[in-house]
C-alpha cells in the first residue's frame, strides 16, 4: 500500500467500449450498452463525457439512484465540470396541494443558469422525474433575475413590487428562503439559491449597504458587494413554461442509465399527472419524447442502457464485497473470516500489477484501516464517498467501497457543509416565544393571576396616552399593563383539561393560591436538593479522558454536528469523567442525532474497560439499535450483542454467560434486560431510549441504578415528569434543538382516508426512489388492508409486520424492507420507537384519532429522516366525530410541524391529558392555580436561594417623566419614547422587543439591544434613543436604591418609598436643561454622579 497519497488515474473506457461510445454520442448517433450498477455508472459517464461533442446529460431513473450518481461522480470525477438537477417531488393531488423544497427550488435555479452559459464538455446528472418537471422559460428566468451592487441606485419600492411579481412572500421577518421583510430603508430577503439571507440598507434610491445575516437571530454576519436575486420559483407563474432540456445546449448528449427503470418511472409519473394512460401507452409516449430530445440536441448523441442481448458490454462489473452478507446478518466471526479472505484477494490482485483504490468516507476511517493493513504496492487508500465497488479488468484497475470492506448498509449519501456553512430555516418554535401568543390564550400576571389576554391597546394611563396589553379578568374587569411591564407577564400552560376559572381583580384567592405554590415550591426545592446532594456524596466511577480511538471513532461518523450535539456530548463526558454518577437526559427532535451522543457515550465507556447496557422500549427497536452500534462499532475490537425476542433462547443465554464472564462489551434489550438473570461483569453505564415508553415497574428498578452507575436518558417527547423535573433542575439536561444541517420539516397533512389518495401518495413515494410507512393498527384487518393495497396498487410490493407474528419472521420482514425487497410496510405500532431507515419518507397513519398527541408525534418522527422532504398523513375515517381531545391532539401535531417542536409539544401535552400522578396530587393542583410557566419560576428562585447561588437582580423601578409622550402616534414624535409603528410595524414583534427592554438587569443588556435595533431595523429614530435612555436611567436608580423616577417641572425627584426621596444636601436636583433629549441626558448624568459617590463612600 502506497505510503504517500497518489493522484487518483481512473481508466478511461477500453479501446473498444470508447469508439462504441463515441459513434452514438456523434451528431444523430445511438448505442446501446449493458446495464451497469453502483459506481460503474459513474465510471461509464465519466468515460462517455470525455468523448461526447458537448454536455452529456445523464439520467437516472429515480431521486435516490441520482443521490448516489451524484456522490460518485463526485469522488470518481477528474476535473470535469458537472452540475447536478434535482427533482422537486412536489406532494400535490385533488385533496393535497405541497410546496416544493427551497434548497431543491434554489439547486435547480443554479444549474439552469449554468445551462445558458454552458460551453464544451461536461455532466448534467439528473432524473427521469426531473427532466418532466416544467420550469420558467430561459428568457423568463433571465428577465427576472435582479443583479444588484452596493452603491448602485435603485427605487426600493419598485424593487419590492418585482421581488412579489417574482413570488416573494413578504412577512414581519425574513425566517425561510423565499421571504422578503421590509422596514423603513431596510431590505431583507432570502434567494433560493443562496446559503444566507441578505440585507439590504438603502439610503434614499442608494443602496448603501449589503451584508448577510443569521436568520435565527436576525443579526448580521459578512459584509457583501453584490447579489443576485433569481425569482423565488423555478416553474412558470402564469406565462409560458419551459422543460428543463430547453435549457441544454444543441450539441448535448442523453446517457439514459435504465432504461427499463427510467420507462417504469416515466409512466408511474404521468399516471400521477392523470393522464389516464395504460402502461403501453405511456411506453409509446417515452420513446416518442426521447426521439424529441433527439431532435432538439441534433449535435449530440443517445445511449442507453438496458437488458437487450446484442447491447455492448462496456467491461465493467461490480466488486463481490461483504456488504451482501451483513444484508444476511451472519454472525461477527464469520463476518470476519470471510473480511480477511477478501482482503488476500486484494493483496493479490495488486501483487498481479492490478492498481485497487479504496475509498473511505471519513479521514479517520483511512488512517484507522491504514494502521491495520499490511502495506502493498499498487493499493490506495482514497478520501470520498462510493455507493458500492466496480472493476475493470481490461485496465486491472478496481475502485473498493467502505461498504465492500465492512458490509456496513448502503445508506444516502450526505452533503457535506463546514459547520456554520450555511443557514437554517428558523421558522421552529421556541420554547417561551411570546410572539407565539395569541388573543384570546391565558395568561399570568406576578400581581393579579390569570387572565384572557385581549391585544395590545392604546390608552391613556397615569394621564398620558400609551401603548398597553390588555388583559380580561372575572366579571369582563380589564386590566392595562403598560409596555414597561409586560416581564411581569407569562402565558399560562396549566395541567388538566379545562381551563381555569379568570381571578378576580383584587381578589384575595390568588394572592393566597400564589402563597400556597410559593411554600409548596419551597418545600419540593429541599427535597430536589436533598436528592441532588445525596447523589453528589455517591462515588461512581471516574471515567478516564478521551482516548486516541475515541477521536478516530468520532470522526467516522459522517455527518458535520450540530452545535447542540456538540454541547450534549460534551456534558456527557464531563458527567462520564466527574466522580459522581451521572444522571443526565438528552431531550431533542426525532432524527436530531441523540444516538449518536449515546453512541459516543458508549465508545467511552468501552475504552474505560466497563460494559454499556442499552435499554429499548420495543423489540423492533432493539434490533435497529444493534445494527447501528454494529456498523460504527465494527471496526473496533468491541463486542456488541442483543437480548430480544428476535434471538432463541439458547442464544440469549449463550449471550447472558458469555456477559457475566466480560466478553460482551455492549448489550441490547428490551425489559428482559431487566430481569434477575441478566448479570454484568462490570456495568459502567446505562442508556435508555424513550423513556416515556417504560412503566413504573420498570422505572423504578431504573432509579435505584441511577445511584450505581452513570445514566443516560433520550427522549422526543418527554412525559411531563422528566420535563419537569429537567426545566427545574432536579436532572441534569441537554436540549438538542437545532436540526441536521438538510432536514427538512416534514410535511403534515389530515385528510379523509380514500382509495384515491391512498394510491397516490404510494405511488408518488415510490416513484421518486422511496419507501413508505402504512400504520394500520388492528392486526385483526391488517389482511383486509393488505387485499386492499393489492387492488389499488397491483405492481407495489408490500410487506406485512406486527407484533403477533413469531420473532424470526418478523425479523425477517424488516431486513427485507431495509433492503428495499418492499416498498410499502404495512404494519402495527411496532415502528413506533426510533426506526430509524433514511430511504422511508413517507408515512399514513390509518385512524390517526385514536392515537395520543406523544404517539402521533413520534410516528410521525419515523420519517424525515433524511434531507428529503418527508411527508405524513394522519387519515380520519369518512364518517364519525372525533373526540374532542382527539381532535386538539391532531390540531396541536398539526400546528407544530416545524423542526424541533417535540419539545414544545411535551408542555401542550402537559395541558391536554393532566398530570395525573405524576407530580402528586398537591404539586398538580398548585400548578393548575398559578400555571407551570410562574410554578417553575418560584421553583428555580427558591432553589438558587436555598444553594446560595445569585438571583439575577429585578429592576423595579418606575419612570414618571412629564417631559415624555409614550404614544406611538407619528405626531407625538418629537417628545415621544416608544417604539414607533413604523419603525417595527410588527406587533409581536413589538411586544418581544419592550418584553427585553422592561427585562434588562445590566447596562451591557442595553447596549446590546441599541445594537439589534440598529441591525434589524435600520438607524435608531429619536423617540428609540430616548427608550434605551430611560432603561439606562431605571438602571441607574436601582443602583441608588431608588423605587421611583419622576419629573415635576424642573425637579427631579427621586423616591425611596412611602413618600420618602433621595436628597442632595436636603432639596430635590434640579434640571437645567428642556429638549427632551438634553433632559434625559442631564438625568443620566446626575444620577451617574449620584452612583459614583455611592460606590466612593461604600467602598
Amino acid at each position: 500500500m502506497a505510503t504517500r497519497e497518489q493522484p487518483l488515474n481512473v481508466p478511461p473506457l477500453p479501446a473498444t467500449t470508447r469508439d462504441y461510445v463515441a459513434g452514438a454520442l456523434a451528431p444523430g448517433g445511438h448505442g446501446e450498452l449493458a446495464i451497469l450498477e453502483d459506481s460503474a455508472r459513474a465510471w461509464l459517464a465519466l468515460g462517455a463525457a470525455q468523448v461526447a461533442p458537448g454536455m452529456l446529460v445523464v439520467v437516472a431513473e429515480n431521486t435516490m439512484a441520482l443521490e448516489l450518481l451524484w456522490q460518485d461522480v463526485q469522488t470518481l470525477g477528474g476535473g470535469l465540470p458537472m452540475v447536478k438537477l434535482p427533482a422537486l417531488n412536489v406532494e400535490a393531488s385533488k385533496l393535497i396541494t405541497g410546496q416544493p423544497s427551497p434548497d431543491v427550488s434554489g439547486e435547480r435555479m443554479n444549474t439552469l443558469r449554468q445551462c445558458l452559459a454552458w460551453q464544451g464538455r461536461g455532466l448534467l446528472v439528473t432524473c427521469v422525474q426531473a427532466l418532466l418537471e416544467p420550469v420558467a422559460t430561459p428568457e423568463q428566468l433571465q428577465q427576472d433575475t435582479l443583479h444588484l451592487r452596493e452603491q448602485q441606485e435603485c427605487d426600493l419600492e419598485q424593487l419590492c413590487g418585482k421581488l412579489v411579481a417574482a413570488g416573494y412572500a413578504f412577512e414581519s421577518e425574513v425566517l425561510a428562503k423565499g421571504q422578503a421583510s421590509r422596514r423603513g430603508g431596510l431590505l431583507d430577503v432570502w434567494p433560493l439559491t443562496e446559503d444566507w439571507p441578505v440585507r439590504l440598507e438603502f439610503f434614499g434610491d442608494v443602496l448603501e449597504g449589503l451584508r448577510s445575516f443569521d436568520p435565527a437571530e436576525q443579526r448580521s454576519r459578512d459584509k457583501l458587494r453584490e447579489v443576485w436575486l433569481p425569482p423565488a420559483r423555478d416553474a412558470a407563474a402564469d406565462g409560458p413554461a419551459a422543460a428543463p432540456t430547453d435549457y441544454v445546449p444543441a450539441d448535448a448528449s442523453f446517457l439514459w442509465l435504465d432504461n427499463e427503470a427510467i420507462t417504469h418511472h416515466y409512466a408511474m409519473s404521468a399516471e400521477l399527472a392523470g393522464s389516464g394512460e395504460t402502461a403501453l401507452a405511456a411506453e409509446r409516449d417515452y420513446a416518442n419524447w426521447q426521439l424529441m430530445l433527439a431532435r432538439r440536441c441534433a449535435g449530440g448523441g443517445q445511449l442507453t442502457a438496458g437488458r437487450a442481448d446484442l447491447a455492448h458490454d462496456s467491461g465493467a462489473h461490480p466488486v463481490a464485497g461483504l456488504a451482501a452478507l451483513t444484508a444476511q446478518a451472519v454472525p461477527p466471526d464469520v463476518l470476519e473470516t470471510e473480511r480477511q479472505k477478501w482482503f488476500a484477494q486484494l493483496h493479490e490482485r495488486a501483487a498481479a500489477g492490478w492498481t485497487v483504490d479504496i475509498f473511505f468516507a471519513t479521514d479517520a476511517g483511512r488512517r484507522r484501516f491504514a494502521a491495520s493493513f499490511r502495506k502493498t504496492k499498487g493499493i490506495h487508500l482514497r478520501l470520498g464517498g462510493l455507493s458500492g465497488g466496480c472493476e475493470v479488468p481490461a485496465a486491472q484497475w478496481m475502485a473498493v467501497a467502505e461498504a465492500d470492506l465492512y458490509g456496513a448498509r448502503r445508506a444516502l449519501p450526505p452533503r457535506r457543509k463546514p459547520r456554520g456553512g450555511a443557514a437554517r430555516d428558523a421558522t421552529g418554535e421556541r420554547l417561551t416565544d411570546w410572539s407565539d401568543l395569541r388573543p384570546g390564550e391565558l395568561v399570568v400576571h406576578v400581581e393579579h393571576g390569570i387572565g384572557k389576554y385581549l391585544g395590545l391597546y392604546e390608552i391613556v394611563f397615569d394621564g398620558q396616552l400609551q401603548e398597553a396589553l390588555a388583559v380580561e379578568y372575572a366579571d369582563e374587569a380589564r386590566l392595562y399593563v403598560p409596555t414597561s411591564q409586560t416581564h411581569l407577564l407569562s402565558r399560562y400552560i396549566g395541567v388538566g383539561r379545562t381551563k381555569p376559572p379568570l381571578h378576580t381583580l383584587g381578589g384575595r384567592r390568588w394572592t393566597k393560591e400564589k402563597i400556597a405554590a410559593a411554600r409548596a415550591a419551597n418545600d419540593l426545592a429541599a427535597q430536589m436538593l436533598e436528592t441532588q446532594a445525596r447523589r453528589a456524596a455517591l462515588q461512581g466511577h471516574a471515567f478516564a479522558p478521551d482516548t486516541p480511538w475515541q477521536h478516530d471513532f468520532e470522526q467516522a461518523f459522517p455527518f458535520p454536528e450540530t452545535d447542540d450535539q456538540l454541547r450534549a456530548i460534551a456534558d456527557v463526558k464531563r458527567d462520564m469523567e466527574a466522580p459522581q454518577p451521572m444522571d443526565r437526559l438528552i431531550c431533542g427532535d426525532v432524527g436530531y442525532g441523540k444516538t449518536e451522543v449515546a453512541l459516543r457515550a458508549a465508545f467511552k465507556a468501552v475504552m474505560d474497560g466497563k460494559q454499556v447496557a442499552v435499554l429499548v422500549p420495543t423489540t423492533v427497536l432493539a434490533q435497529q439499535h444493534y445494527e447501528t452500534f454494529q456498523e460504527r462499532m465494527g471496526r473496533f475490537p468491541i463486542t456488541v450483542e442483543m437480548v430480544s425476542r428476535f434471538r432463541s433462547r439458547a442464544e440469549q443465554a449463550a449471550t447472558l454467560v458469555r456477559l457475566a464472564e466480560k466478553k460482551v462489551d455492549v448489550l441490547i434489550g428490551t425489559h428482559r434486560l431487566l430481569q434477575r438473570d441478566v448479570r454484568f461483569a462490570d456495568l459502567g453505564l446505562v442508556i435508555i431510549d424513550e423513556e416515556q415508553r417504560f412503566g413504573v415497574a420498570a422505572k423504578e428498578h431504573l432509579k435505584r441504578l441511577r445511584e450505581l452507575v452513570d445514566v443516560l436518558t433520550l427522549s422526543a417527547t418527554p412525559i411531563p415528569r422528566t420535563l419537569y423535573l429537567s426545566l427545574t433542575g432536579a436532572r441534569d439536561m441537554s436540549l438538542i434543538q437545532t436540526p441536521p444541517r438538510e432536514r427538512l420539516a416534514i410535511e403534515t397533512y389530515i385528510a379523509q382516508d380514500s382509495d384515491e389518495l391512498l394510491r397516490e401518495v404510494i405511488l408518488r413515494e415510490v416513484n421518486r426512489g422511496g419507501q413508505v410507512f402504512l400504520l394500520h393498527n388492528r392486526v385483526r384487518t391488517i389482511e383486509w388492508m393488505r387485499e386492499r393495497l393489492a387492488r389499488l396498487l397491483p405492481g407495489i410490493r408490500v410487506g406485512v409486520g406486527h407484533g403477533q407474528m413469531k420473532e424470526r419472521q418478523l425479523a425477517d420482514i424488516m431486513r427485507r424492507f431495509v433492503r428495499r425487497e418492499f416498498d410499502v410496510l404495512l404494519c402495527t405500532t411496532i415502528i413506533e420507537s426510533g426506526v430509524d431507515i433514511p430511504n422511508v419518507n413517507t408515512i399514513l397513519i390509518d385512524r390517526a384519532d385514536r392515537f395520543g398527541m406523544a404517539d402521533l408525534y413520534q410516528l410521525r418522527g419515523r420519517v424525515g429522516r433524511s434531507r428529503h422532504q418527508a411527508y405524513a398523513y394522519l387519515l380520519l375515517p369518512r364518517h364519525g366525530a372525533l373526540f374532542n381531545a382527539a381532535r386538539r391532539r391532531i390540531s396541536a401535531i398539526r400546528r407544530h410541524t416545524s423542526l424541533g417542536a417535540g419539545f414544545k409539544l411535551a408542555l401542550r401535552d402537559l395541558e391536554i391529558r393532566g398530570a395525573g400522578n405524576v407530580l402528586g396530587a398537591a404539586q398538580s393542583g398548585h400548578i393548575a392555580a398559578v400555571g407551570f410557566d410562574l410554578y417553575c419560576q418560584l421553583l428555580n428562585r427558591t432553589i438558587a436561594r436555598l444553594k446560595g447561588a445569585p438571583e439575577r437582580p429585578l429592576i423595579d423601578v418606575q419612570l414618571h417623566l412629564d417631559f415624555l409622550d409614550l404614544t406611538p402616534d407619528p405626531a407625538h414624535e418629537a417628545q415621544a419614547a416608544v417604539i414607533p409603528r413604523n419603525y417595527v410595524e410588527d406587533e409581536s414583534q413589538r411586544i418581544g422587543l419592550y418584553r427585553k427592554l422592561a427585562g434588562v438587569a445590566y447596562a451591557s443588556e442595553v447596549r446590546d439591544l441599541q445594537a439589534e435595533f440598529r441591525d434589524r431595523y435600520g438607524p435608531l429614530p429619536a423617540p428609540v434613543r430616548r427608550l434605551l435612555a430611560c432603561a439606562r436611567i431605571r438602571l441607574l436608580a436601582a443602583a441608588l436604591g431608588v423605587k421611583s423616577v419622576a419629573t415635576d417641572g424642573n425637579r427631579l425627584l427621586l423616591g425611596l418609598g412611602a413618600d420618602e426621596y433621595l436628597m442632595v444636601k436636603g432639596r430635590h436636583l434640579r434640571l437645567h436643561q428642556h429638549d427632551p433629549d438634553d433632559r434625559l441626558a442631564e438625568i443620566e448624568k446626575r444620577l451617574r454622579q449620584l452612583v459614583a459617590a455611592k460606590e466612593k463612600s461604600d467602598g
